[in-house]
């Protein structure tokens, strides 16, 4: 099912591309010389296979791309009369006295390549080339002087016998003019003349066309049309020809579908189909800003481009919309309906009407406002088959063009027959509900219903006779009216509180053949059950909305047309009774709409009118445009302002190096796409930067700024109003590294990281050696210590020692003192004995008179007294004082050489601590000479009485 329905689309596409719609005007923008800022006049249109169009203008070649205009200036002094594009894209152009090939995408930038170096020497200008055809020779390049046809490098030149006028391709035919020679063909090579167009020797050929084989249609800028078919050549007596008598043919182009465009140099243009029927006639009081057309060509959509004397004209035929606006007098819709043949537009400064035959549309004559009606219209409405009209000063009836006025009750919001009595008619006003009767074949005014004053600009009637309405701001009443129906009887107000999600913005809509309450949160159906309002599952899936429904109307083909926050759309009802949902088409009606008092009206399929801020769109779904049509994006221009440098991306683009530190792109991007141009949109991603594609923006550049050193692709697409995405297009770049992030950078880098490894290292081993060094120096300072501390302890031994040593000399020394002052003693004591047994010999001696005993005695005597011989007794007791006081003596005769013997030997006794009495003694002296012998000793060693004289010579 899915592919019969896919087949029958393109089937339908098809034949709605050769349709051109007859109600309505269809869009048209405006390209006034201020949007492309450039020259006044547009000779000639083109295309290239990406979707960019390109005009012939004075001031250089433009190009366009649905949002952005370029110029390239071309030259300075000669204005651009002609544009072709092969299939391959190569642009020609034409200019004055000057052709060739202009490219738009080299590394450099715009460059044009002149032929005029292919030339023979003896063609000196080449006049104005104003036309220029791809044909099966060749490029042909047209002037009033010559034909050049351009073919794999060569051109050959074709010269007329006076001056060639215009030349045409046509049904891959060649043909060229001379007025006043005659009509001819090139084939292969030749030049022929055509022998049937004799007749138009004298005219002006402005335009050939051809609607089929062996058919062509002449235009003459005197005569008009003719056409030639089955070997004849006849006026072509038809209505359009009629009309271009009076506007004269300057241009003329076969669209798709048969149908003709005329471009005028008095009235615009003119589309007719090919039984010369006029469709269309767009001039400036219908939307053109200007009446003379210079050129015309579609583009890969079947629209038509206008290159006009003052200005670039875009005329979107190939759409199911058309609008019926200012250019016909219509101002801001708000209602419409088809009665009795005629259509009738509710605006905001009256009622509108013209004939209307769905089957043989008439759009030529001009809508009338009916009389009486002027001021807004809110609604109309038929109730047995006349038209109730709600007005702002009440309501009226309208026949044909006249209007009665019934009820001069305030605001006619809208009308309900009754179903119990369909004689009876309820309207809502301003400030309640009205009462009307059908009576004598007319409507008329019964009563204001008492009791209910609240504005009733929704209204409906349920199954019991009760009348609903919706207030906006207040809530949904049921209105409960008594049996006459002049009077409320009962009226209670639902809300939040009864199921509605809140008390305001609530639209009491009819869908199919029962009433909801369409709310923000989805469609409410009424439970009698239990007097609230509940959610409709059904409807709420049908629909599939995520905004509030605002209006809805029902076909006789169960389509349900509606508008909803956002838009229009329609569910179309399939075979197993499923609906499948369109809002394509509508995408151009955004932003149009008349906000919160939305309205369209359905007549079949083919004839929907749309309320609009300016009138009314007609939607016809015979002409069903391909809007899934592929488009590209294009990168056009990267601007680098830090180096002053730009960039045009070729399709072979080398690889774009920029430095680190001229970090900053614009990059300017485009999407060939002509259909609501202000609502493409664009989307970029930087390959190894970017994580997710940027937000959807109608920008159509992108600033980039600080981008590390990397390898990038910056891409883009777009997305068009109908949804669709255009293919990527990208751009591949480096960011160099800084000189300091460079590879030069990165080695001496690298050698100073070396250099400061090496260093460090060195610092380290240092650091090492030196820390080796202290602690080798504390180790050694601790050995030292160590050392030093034996040493202190060896020397504290030795000091030990040495006093032990000492204490024991000392032990010794004192023993020998001892033993010294005993052996003195001794001899003390024994020279006392001896002395004293020799003073008892001496008495005995001196006693006895016996000489022998004498002798005896004499000689005892002398042993004794050799026993106490002083100086032997004094050199042994010198040998031993010596041995215990080494070297006193020496000392003591070194330091005081006057000392004599004796006070030697006295100063001995001193040392030694012995007593006056013991020295006396030893020195044979009394003790008074021992004191006296001291003071003498004390004399010669200069000391005074203070100081111990035994102390002084211990020290000595």
């Amino acid at each position: 099912m899915k592919n019969i329905i896919t087949i029958l689309l393109i089937l339908f596409s098809i034949s709605g591309f050769s349709q051109v719609k007859r109600i309505g005007i269809p869009n048209i923008q405006n390209y006034p010389k201020a949007a492309y800022k450039a020259g006044t006049q547009n000779w000639g249109v083109a295309q290239d296979p990406h979707g960019f169009m390109y005009f012939a203008n004075n001031d250089g070649l433009l190009r366009f791309d649905g949002r952005s205009w370029q110029l390239f200036s071309v030259s300075s002094t000669s204005n651009v009369r002609s544009v072709c594009i092969d299939d391959d894209g190569v642009i020609y152009i034409g200019m004055d006295d000057d052709f060739g090939i202009f490219e738009t995408t080299t590394e450099s930038g715009p460059k044009f390549h002149s032929f005029l170096d292919k030339l023979p020497d003896d063609i000196a200008e080449t006049d104005i080339i104003w036309k220029i055809y791809d044909t099966q020779y060749g490029i042909v390049f047209q002037s009033y002087q010559y034909i050049f046809i351009y073919h794999n490098g060569e051109i050959q030149i074709i010269k007329p016998e006076k001056a060639f006028y215009y030349s045409f391709y046509v049904n891959n035919r060649l043909f060229f003019h001379e007025p006043g020679v005659g009509l001819f063909e090139y084939i292969n090579g030749f030049v022929n003349k055509v022998p049937w167009a004799e007749e138009l020797n004298d005219n002006e050929i402005m335009s050939m066309v051809s609607f089929f084989d062996n058919h062509l249609l002449i235009g003459t800028g005197q005569e008009g049309w003719f056409e030639y078919k089955s070997g004849k050549l006849e006026k072509w007596d038809v209505p359009a020809n009629a009309q271009v008598d009076k506007d004269i043919l300057y241009c003329a182009m076969k669209l798709n579908g048969n149908n003709l465009a005329i471009g005028t140099i008095l009235n615009g243009l003119i589309i007719a189909d090919s039984n010369g029927n006029i469709i269309q006639q767009l001039n400036r009081d219908n939307g053109l800003q200007n009446n003379t057309v210079l050129s015309l060509n579609t583009d890969n959509s079947g629209n038509l481009w206008l290159g006009l004397d003052n200005g670039i004209d875009y005329v979107e035929l190939n759409s199911p919309l058309s609008y019926i606006s200012s250019a016909e007098g219509i101002s801001t819709g708000y209602c419409s309906i088809v009665h009795n043949n005629r259509l009738y537009l509710g605006t905001n400064q009256g009622l509108f009407t013209r004939p209307f035959n769905p089957l043989a549309q008439n759009n030529n004559e001009a809508f009338k406002l009916v009389a009486g009606t002027e001021g807004q219209v809110w609604s109309l409405k038929v109730i047995k088959n006349k038209l109730f009209c709600g007005h702002h000063i009440g309501t009226f009836i309208i026949e044909r063009e006249k209007a009665t006025q019934i009820s001069d009750e305030p605001g006619g919001w809208t009308f309900i027959q009754i179903a119990e009595n369909p004689d009876f008619a309820i309207g809502g006003n301003y400030s309640g509900i009205s009462l009307f009767q059908y009576e004598g074949n007319q409507w008329k005014f019964v009563q204001k219903v008492k009791g209910f004053s609240e504005s009733s600009r929704f209204l409906t009637e349920d199954k019991n006779g009760n009348i609903w309405v919706s207030h906006g701001a207040r809530g949904v009443f049921r209105v409960s009216l008594n049996a006459r129906r002049d009077s409320a009887t009962n009226i209670k107000m639902y809300g939040s509180s009864d199921g509605l999600p809140q008390d305001q913005l609530n639209i009491l809509l009819t869908i199919g053949n029962s009433w909801h309450i369409s709310t923000v949160d989805g469609i409410y159906t009424y439970n009698p059950n239990t007097d609230r309002f509940e959610k409709d599952q059904t409807k709420n899936e049908m629909f599939d909305l995520h905004e509030r429904l605002k209006y809805v109307e029902k076909d006789n083909q169960e389509n349900y047309w509606y508008i909803t926050e956002s838009g229009v759309g329609v569910l179309l009802k399939n075979d197993d009774g499923s609906y499948t949902k369109l809002t394509t088409p509508f995408k151009q009606l955004s932003n149009k709409l008349v906000q919160e008092w939305e309205f369209l009206y359905v007549l079949g399929t083919d004839n929907v009118f749309i309320a609009t801020e300016d009138g009314f769109a007609h939607y016809s779904s015979r002409i069903v445009a391909s809007y899934n049509r592929p488009f590209h994006s294009f990168i056009t221009r990267v601007d680098i302002p830090n180096s002053d440098t730009v960039i045009f991306p070729t399709e072979i683009q080398p690889q774009i190096r920029i430095p680190f530190q001229k970090n900053a792109f614009r990059f300017h991007f485009s999407a060939p796409f002509y259909q609501n141009p202000d609502q493409l949109e664009f989307s970029y991603f930087i390959d190894n930067y970017s994580e997710d594609w940027s937000p959807w923006s109608t920008d159509n550049y992108r600033d980039i700024n600080n981008l590390p050193e990397n390898k990038y692709v910056f891409r883009v697409k777009a997305r068009n109003s109908f949804d669709i995405e255009s293919e990527e297009a990208s751009l591949s770049f480096i960011i160099t590294p800084p000189w300091y992030r460079s590879k030069a950078a990165m080695y001496v880098y690298i050698f100073i990281v070396f250099i400061l490894v090496l260093i460090t290292a060195w610092f380290i081993n240092r650091r090492f050696e030196k820390s080796r060094q202290k602690e080798r120096k504390k180790h050694e300072k601790a050995l030292r210590k160590r050392e030093k501390e034996f040493e202190d302890q060896s020397l504290i031994a030795e000091k030990e020692i040495i006093r032990l040593k000492n204490e024991k000399l000392r032990a010794e020394k004192l023993s020998l003192d001892k033993e010294l002052a005993n052996q003195t003693l001794s001899i003390v004591n024994k020279n006392k004995f001896l002395m004293k047994i020799n003073e008892e010999l001496k008495r005995v001696s001196n006693e006895t008179s016996d000489g022998a005993v004498k002798t005896k005695m004499a000689i005892l005597k002398k042993r004794i007294d050799k026993e106490i011989d002083n100086e032997h007794q004094n050199q042994i007791f010198e040998s031993y004082f010596e041995e215990v006081h080494t070297d006193f003596f020496k000392k003591a005769k070194e330091k005081y050489p006057h000392l004599s013997p004796k006070d030697l030997r006295l100063c001995a006794y001193i040392r030694m601590n012995m007593s006056t009495k013991e020295i006396a003694t030893l020195l044979n002296i009394s003790d008074r000479g021992v004191e006296i012998s001291r003071y003498r000793l004390r004399k010669k060693l200069e000391i005074s009485r203070e100081v111990n004289l035994s102390t002084f010579l211990l020290n000595l």
